[in-house]
């Protein structure tokens, strides 16, 4: 006997009547199993139907007869019997359940013969190497089912992908791909279905299976979002997609403390009184020391806008989280389906709401992220991102990151994502999960800088589709004596016309916020994503970017006259808010006693 076959033995113990006569009814079958011609190893590399593993039910526990369908409970006439394992489900090739679980989640995505007819839009790509729709869902099936409620090493992420995978693969054939439930309940091996069972009976066995694993999976990896006041991830998107007032369909969120008050003050005046967006905005932030008294009456005091702490949603799990990692988890608890974070520091040039209206992008990904500066150094981050996802899809292999042309590929001062839509709600808990406490100060955060690459890097890992705007992080201020352009980490829009940038209208945030007040005259921004050329910061000087080659594809433009006034207001109204002080500027603009 194979030592394969040694770990797929069920354990030597007593069995009911019923499962005694299961068993028997399925002698035939399970000779073959034990003499080894069934393996797991070839799955996903064109192997015969024949070398795909059973689901196999072990009887590993007392059950108590009260537990329902959503427990993962079997129901074989009479008698339950528990769907949990040990390790029977485990393959001596890890990587056959990987990818197994990457071509399932490509075939979902609709990448079908896709790299023939559309090679250019390809995100995942895995499709291109033989793949069976029975053996990839033979085996991520049965994967799930086995480490279902498995407890893991935390730390571990590759383990962590494989159940996020797990949980996004159940959910979207539950939910939203009913017309696959008669093919995959087709697929379903004999040990499960017995040959007297209807096809309801069968269908209705798959569909108990799949409540099972996403149950114990949502208590496993998200016990906050259980203990939350929505309970389940089904009632979550449910909310966002049925609940929700059409005023609250889309809006914007900040999250701050008293550091960075003033420029959250300054970004959403800025957006209410210059560039007239009418967006409603929610301020997140974390317990009652996070913001004073004052502060949260203030911001409650401008036009549409509220607050909202973080730790009325998430349980003990926010009571945990702390500066950058609270952004993905005030995305998920915002009241917008449609949701768009944007830093305290960040300023925009345009409504704002261009990003929901007009974006080809988040039109057709539901997400849409930003490209940091191009900078190079060292690989740490690379070497561990190319560890723990394993066959790295076609998109990401054409990103800077994977050419090591920089360490940097995301910048999360804006991140604009649809709830509404499974996959992407994947994408943000996985991210949820990389900034939890033991995941960010055990790992994530001693490899990156904060959260800022968790989004991109959990869409992949999650096997979510995903997109950049096209530029690369670039400056926007004023031209230096080396004909450099300085100022503010400057984006543009999908079309290159100017956005916003990060770092507010000061030299310096991080040495004062009250001095060096910048002019804003040119931009600078890189199509290229290589061999960039920075001059650093100093206390008195912002950062500056120029080509490093004639020919080199960055690009550096004088803004436009109303670009020009729209830059002028932004630091006109900062000033009015720093020189008065923020206590009397909200007496004299929303008439507020402080």
């Amino acid at each position: 006997m194979s030592s394969s076959m040694r770990k797929m033995m069920l354990p030597r113990r007593r069995l009911s009547t019923l499962m005694t006569c299961l068993l028997v009814a399925s002698t035939v079958y399970l000779i073959a199993l034990w003499n080894g011609a069934v393996s797991v190893s070839g799955v996903g590399r064109g192997a015969s139907d024949a070398d795909v593993a059973p689901w196999i039910a072990q009887h590993n526990r007392k059950v108590s007869d009260d537990r329902n369908l959503d427990d993962g409970i079997v129901m074989l006439d009479d008698e339950p019997f528990s769907t949990e394992n040990s390790g029977i489900f485990a393959t001596e090739d890890s990587n056959g359940v990987d990818l197994a679980q990457i071509q399932l989640l490509d075939f979902l995505n609709g990448e079908e013969n896709m790299f023939v007819k559309d090679k250019e839009s390809l995100f995942g790509g895995s499709l291109e190497n033989p793949f069976s729709l029975k053996q990839a869902w033979s085996t991520s099936h049965a994967y799930a089912l086995g480490i279902r409620s498995n407890a893991y090493n935390r730390t571990d992420f590759i383990e962590m992908g494989r159940r996020a995978r797990a949980l996004h693969i159940a959910y979207r054939i539950l939910h939203d791909h009913p017309n696959l439930h008669d093919t995959l309940v087709s697929h379903s091996t004999p040990l499960f279905n017995q040959a007297s069972d209807s096809k309801s009976t069968k269908r209705a066995k798959f569909e108990q299976q799949l409540h099972a694993i996403i149950d114990d999976l949502t208590r496993l990896m998200y016990p906050w979002l259980v203990q939350s006041r929505f309970k389940s991830l089904h009632a979550l998107q449910r909310h966002f997609r049925e609940n929700t007032p059409t005023k609250d369909e889309r809006g914007i969120i900040y999250s701050t403390g008293r550091g960075h008050f003033e420029l959250a003050v300054h970004a959403i005046q800025s957006l209410r009184t210059i560039l007239k967006s009418d967006l409603p905005i929610e301020v997140h932030h974390m317990g009652p020391n996070d913001l004073d008294a004052d502060m949260i009456k203030a911001f409650n005091a401008m036009p549409g806008v509220m607050t909202v702490d973080v730790w009325d949603y998430w349980g003990e799990e926010a009571r945990q989280l702390g500066g950058w990692a609270i952004k993905p988890f005030a995305l998920l608890a915002s009241r917008f389906t449609k949701v768009m974070f944007i830093d305290a520091d960040s300023v925009f040039v345009q409504d704002p709401d261009v990003l929901f209206s007009k974006s080809e992008i988040f039109e057709k990904y539901g997400q849409l992220f930003y490209h940091d500066r191009t900078i190079t150094g060292y690989d740490w981050c690379y070497n561990w991102f190319n560890g723990f996802v394993p066959y790295v899809s076609h998109y990401a292999n054409s990103l800077r990151f994977q050419s090591k042309n920089t360490v940097h590929e995301q910048e999360s001062g804006v991140v604009v994502i649809d709830k509404s839509r499974t996959e992407v709600l994947h994408g943000l808990l996985t991210t949820c999960r990389m900034n939890m406490k033991v995941e960010r100060d055990g790992v994530t955060y001693k490899k990156m800088h904060g959260d800022k690459e968790s989004y991109w890097m959990s869409w992949e890992l999650a096997r979510v589709p995903y997109k950049f705007s096209p530029s690369y992080g670039g400056t926007i201020g004023y031209k230096n004596d080396k004909g450099a352009v300085c100022g503010g980490l400057f984006h543009t829009d999908e079309y290159l016309q100017p956005l916003w940038w990060n770092g507010g209208v000061v030299a310096n945030k991080h040495v004062k916020k009250t001095e060096g007040l910048l002019k804003y005259e040119f931009a600078a921004y890189d199509l290229e994503g290589k061999d960039i050329e920075w001059e650093w910061e100093t206390t008195t000087t912002p950062f500056c970017l120029k080509p490093k080659f004639p020919g080199q594809k960055v690009v550096v433009m004088e803004l436009s006259d109303s670009d020009k006034r729209v830059t002028r207001k932004l630091v006109r109204l900062y000033s009015e808010i720093i020189e008065e002080g923020w206590r009397q500027y909200f007496r004299d603009e929303f008439g507020l006693q402080l």
